[in-house]
């Protein structure tokens, strides 16, 4: 089973870490950890992080989600269930959470969904030490 947190990150951070995302990734690995740091941690994930808008993106998908077969809502809870596919995504205040298994269909529906609510969302599955932007950040050019 896979398990990724999704964060919606400032913009100036996001703008600033793009391209370097192994940073990032190694605070919130760190976050994840009980350690002696934890509280130092937690203000630096808490200052790069804004607040999810629920409203928003529960509405996204209720409408997007409605005529998938196997979808499911109950509150902050959304599901997809397909033959060789499931996905789970819990809404909470200031991060989603994403757990899926089987073929990628499922969790890539939710991902299109949440990528076009906001261009800063990162995703993390800190146990196979993938991450990335769900919508690719556009670098500066300087010539």
């Amino acid at each position: 089973m896979r398990h990724y947190m999704i964060y919606l990150i400032e913009e100036e951070v996001a703008k600033h870490y793009a391209g370097n995302e192994l940073k990032l990734f190694q605070l919130f690995l760190q976050y994840e950890k009980e350690d002696q740091l934890q509280d130092v941690v937690k203000q630096q994930v808490n200052y790069i992080t804004i607040p999810i808008p629920t409203f928003p993106l529960q509405q996204a998908l209720e409408t997007s989600m409605k005529h998938i077969e196997g979808y499911q809502a109950q509150s902050y809870q959304h599901k997809i269930e397909k033959r060789d596919s499931m996905a789970k995504l819990s809404i909470f205040e200031k991060y989603l959470k994403l757990s899926s298994s089987g073929s990628y269909e499922a969790e890539a529906i939710f991902f299109e969904v949440i990528r076009k609510q906001a261009p800063f969302f990162l995703a993390i599955d800190t146990s196979s030490g993938r991450f990335g932007w769900l919508q690719p950040i556009k670098q500066r050019k300087y010539v």
